[in-house]
């Protein structure tokens, strides 16, 4: 299980950053239980960032007794508390939780299991940053990603925009890099890709070519909806100078609005990293808000010159708009009437395509009680004590209630039959999955009267 490695051999890494309190605890679990589940090929680490001792052993005892079981291929890394850093300037910050991403990112490549830098080699992107370190194994594919992401399929290092019949996965990519002459505009019908922003992979890309490969130079990620407002603050954390301030209109869209998953190799990975830790400080600092550590991202790979591939479908996560930025196309095709229990039972990506990542990160709701919020669930949910979440109707997301009625408010909210379909989806999905993990759980650590299976955890009437 979970031994497949990517394309041509090449070893993948999947990580995930954390803090070591209980909210995350439970998605770090589901997080191994869904790369279990979709097989996923190489390795799984949790990075977790500022534990205390007793936190620090409490985890190490988790992970060796409900963890290591699932693969000898799922780790933890710990790391200090980045959670407080001072800007290169020396001007100190606020606290930021997520200063932990980059700075934990950075320390376990440099410190985790099997990772580690030579610095005697170097490697140089572009002729701009000389004498760069470069890991010992840079050719691994590295993929940051969320502990509140859940894998459908699993993540190889290679994408295809072919339909699932023609033996693809039906991927849908945005305007190609324009430095990459693989990916450069032409073939299919319509405008190229140079004449307009955010077109599909079938007007970016070459009829014969409808594929990319995570590769040196060449990273891939999800495009996410904050447009260029990541560059207004590229001056301010990479210097005048900085290729980063060079980049405007369609390019600071088309290839640096990204967020995870994240997909680079190693030796990319690492410079993006050091970057990133550099920069995300003085971002905070002048933008002292949650997309603080992610316009940073964006400024870190366009000051190293790495334009990323972007994805239209690697995620799904707002059910909000025409779902244009996300891959919701592929849960659209589902029919109404049978979204829920397609969700709710097991997510076989034979049967529908489907995004591979699910993004639970938002409250999703049908009618007057269907309900998912990650921060209402209960922080032992993984436990023999724990009840099971209660289910929704199956005819959610059938047309049936085009609204939502969110907890202890009166007021109905109306969307449209794709809208309930969506939050259904998203409903199901995390109900069903959860629950599926927390049976895994009780079969395998619970004595037989011990393990409560009653499904009556109504997240919707819990309190905030």
């Amino acid at each position: 299980l979970a031994l497949r490695t990517g394309p041509a051999d090449t070893p993948i890494h999947i990580v995930f950053s954390t803090d070591c309190g209980p909210y995350q605890h439970w998605q770090a679990y589901q997080f191994f239980l869904s790369a279990l589940r979709v097989r996923q090929p190489g390795r799984v680490t949790q990075i977790a960032s500022g534990c205390t001792d007793d936190q620090a052993a409490s985890l190490k005892e988790w992970h060796a007794e409900h963890v290591n079981p699932l693969s000898f291929r799922f780790g933890l890394h710990l790391t200090p508390d980045y959670s407080t850093v001072e800007s290169v300037d020396g001007k100190s910050t606020e606290k930021y939780e997520f200063f932990n991403k980059p700075f934990g990112l950075k320390h376990w490549m440099e410190f985790g299991e099997g990772m580690g830098i030579d610095h005697s080699s170097s490697y140089d992107h572009n002729n701009n940053h000389p004498n760069n370190p470069r890991p010992w194994k840079h050719d691994t594919i590295i993929a940051l990603l969320d502990p509140d992401q859940m894998l459908t399929r699993p993540i190889t290092g290679h994408f295809s925009s072919l339909p699932t019949e023609a033996g693809g996965t039906g991927d849908i990519f945005r305007g190609a890099p324009s430095n990459d002459p693989l990916l450069s505009a032409g073939g299919g019908e319509g405008r190229k890709s140079k004449e307009i922003n955010n077109v599909d992979s079938r007007l970016s890309f070459r009829e014969h070519e409808p594929t990319f490969t995570v590769r040196h130079g060449h990273p891939l990620s999800q495009e996410y909806g904050f447009l260029n407002v990541w560059c207004k603050y590229a001056s301010l954390a990479a210097g005048a100078n900085s290729p980063a301030t060079k980049v405007k209109g369609i390019e600071a869209l088309r290839s640096y609005a990204v967020g995870p998953p994240y997909i680079a190799t190693a030796l990319d990975m690492y410079d993006i990293a050091v970057r990133w830790c550099e920069f995300v400080p003085t971002v905070y600092r002048h933008f002292p808000q949650l997309m603080a550590e992610m316009y940073a991202f964006s400024i870190a790979t366009a000051d190293l010159q790495l334009p990323h591939q972007l994805m239209a479908s690697l995620m799904v996560s707002d059910t909000s708009g025409d779902g244009d930025g996300e891959g919701w196309k592929m849960v659209d095709d589902i029919p109404g009437e049978e979204v829920c229990s397609f969700a709710m039972d097991g997510l076989d990506v034979e049967v529908h395509s489907l995004p591979t990542v699910l993004n639970f990160c938002h409250r999703y709701g049908v009618g007057d009680t269907a309900f998912f919020a990650k921060e209402k669930v209960p922080a032992n949910f993984f436990s023999c004590e724990s009840s099971l979440l209660e289910e929704p109707a199956l005819d959610i997301g059938s047309g049936k209630y085009l609204y939502k009625k969110p907890p202890f408010l009166k007021k109905r909210m109306e969307y449209s039959a794709v809208i309930e379909k969506r939050e259904a989806f998203m409903v199901c999905a995390s109900t069903g999955f959860l629950n599926e993990a927390a049976l895994y759980f009780k079969e395998r650590h619970c004595g037989e009267n011990d393990a409560n299976v009653m499904k009556e955890i109504r997240l919707h009437d819990l309190p905030e």
